[in-house]
């Protein structure tokens, strides 16, 4: 549209250096971007020349006003960088000493910071990419929205902006399917703490629009696929509210003909479940002239189907013995297994584009999904590790620092004198027994509850959260049904 390339070009974008943001009073920001005159972004730059760090400019900001006006929320600035030489943090709301900071960085050998820049500075990418004019632009009117959760019966506003490795992410693999049209794979390595949700949000609106260098449009269709039966809300909310237009988005939550008629009329987001990924590629398969993007969330363990059934069988078990041998004797289906099989089976199919995001995924996935790295062994197409999560302060390395719980406890059977009993079996029979122990169980969870509200839950800027990690389903319901006993009992009504 000429009319709207001649708009676009109109767009007056500039950088003000020390601009003073209280009337009569000297202090000021280094650097300010404005569009068409209105502040969009605000920059506080330090050099260890001067003995300062990005810390410092992280303070900064925490010290100052929040209640001026080019930093009121929603009004204003959209966001605020601290940088130095080595590192970039942002922000999209300055509330004093409580300004939460995220990390704006590049990732260096698989963990946090940024690697050498061959020019210059190590965030040079800022100005040489990000801040680019069609890039800032991109940014501000594609990826930087303000999200609306419901927190006890509250409405609470976050404005995001994306970390880099999301933008990154989104849109390598955009230009990538631009360049190459449909019938690819993209398998995306981002570890818990990446913000996946938001980056399936993005990458689904851009694929949903994507033309290609003749302008004509790449997919019909994009289905994202989530493996739980109830749809992933966060997931549902998050692309809901990057396009308000009616129709864009529709959810597919019942019988297949729905899931047919939508991917016929070629609804531009389709969003569905696992048990339909194997209908949807038959019928991709069955409408050639039809070219489809589908995105598959996080590859957790499924629970449906085959999966569910073996759990139910387990927690109905007439004993605990019962249970534990049904356990051992069947895991059910799992999420990544059961993709790649619907993916063998049918082969490459040039209609179809697929995009696999995972934190950890299994040999066969990075075959079926993955490209040939330098040594030709397939690898991710794009990677936020779970080490650079770690370092950058989203996921916690359980591995740093950990304390054994010894178990203590006395078995009085002669086993070495009863033929009838296998050694091994006995003994795993046995120590099984011991595990699911009402009053064992008892004393871990007295152990655990307790460490959580001194040692964990104020970690993550206050977000931390606990996992427990069994030996089964089985003790996994036990634990389960002791936690809360014991949080009743104590009265713990802000742990769940």
């Amino acid at each position: 549209n000429p009319e709207v390339q001649l708009r676009y070009l109109k767009n007056r974008l500039v950088v003000t250096r020390q601009v003073r943001f209280l009337p009569g009073k000297e202090e000021s920001i280094d650097l300010l971007l404005s569009v068409n005159g209105l502040p969009v972004a605000t920059v506080e730059l330090k050099t260890p020349l001067t003995g300062q760090t990005v810390k410092d400019a992280i303070k900064q900001y925490r010290d100052r006003d929040a209640k001026a006006k080019l930093f009121q929320f929603k009004r204003r600035a959209v966001v605020h960088f601290a940088v130095d030489p080595e590192l970039a943090y942002m922000t999209t709301r300055l509330a004093g000493k409580a300004t939460h900071f995220l990390p704006f960085n590049r990732g260096c050998d698989g963990g946090a910071g940024n690697p050498a820049h061959p020019g210059g500075h190590s965030t040079a990418y800022l100005w040489q990419e990000v801040w680019d004019r069609d890039s800032f632009l991109d940014i501000l009117g594609g990826f930087a929205f303000v999200e609306v959760q419901e927190q006890d019966g509250k409405k609470k506003e976050t404005l995001v902006f994306p970390r880099y490795h999301q933008l990154d992410a989104v849109r390598k693999m955009v230009a990538d399917a631009r360049d190459l049209g449909p019938g690819h794979n993209y398998l995306v390595q981002h570890s818990a703490g990446s913000g996946k949700t938001k980056t399936i949000a993005w990458l689904a609106h851009r694929l949903a629009s994507l033309h290609n260098a003749q302008d004509v449009k790449l997919f019909d269709s994009v289905v994202v696929v989530t493996d739980r039966r109830v749809l992933d809300k966060q997931l549902q909310d998050a692309i809901y509210q990057l396009d308000h237009k009616q129709g864009v988005v529709q959810l597919i939550d019942q019988h297949s003909d729905q899931l047919a008629t939508a991917l016929e009329k070629g609804t531009p987001i389709i969003v569905t479940t696992l048990q339909k990924f194997p209908y949807v590629t038959q019928k991709v398969a069955e409408l050639p002239g039809h070219t489809y993007a589908v995105i598959v969330d996080e590859a957790h363990s499924s629970q449906t189907g085959e999966s569910a059934r073996t759990m139910k069988e387990v927690l109905a078990a007439p004993s605990l013995e019962a249970a534990a041998e049904q356990e051992d004797g069947g895991q059910g289906d799992d999420y990544e297994d059961r993709i790649t099989q619907v993916m063998q089976s049918r082969g490459p199919q040039k209609n179809l584009s697929f995009f696999a995001f995972t934190a950890t995924p299994k040999g066969k996935t990075l075959e079926v999904f993955g490209r040939p790295g330098a040594d030709g062994e397939p690898t991710a197409f794009h990677l936020y590790s779970m080490r650079q999560a770690i370092e950058e302060g989203f996921i916690l390395d359980v591995l740093a620092n950990y304390t054994t719980y010894k178990t203590y406890y006395g078995l009085v059977k002669a086993i070495e004198d009863d033929p009838d009993v296998p050694k091994h079996k006995a003994q795993a029979k046995l120590a099984r027994f011991m595990s699911l122990h009402p009053h064992n169980l008892a004393q871990k969870t007295e152990v655990m509850v307790e460490h959580f509200p001194r040692n964990v839950r104020q970690r993550i800027g206050g977000r931390a959260k606990a996992m427990v990690v069994t030996a089964s389903r089985l003790h996994a319901v036990r634990y389960k049904q002791a936690f809360d006993r014991y949080l009743a009992e104590k009265g713990y009504a802000d742990i769940k």
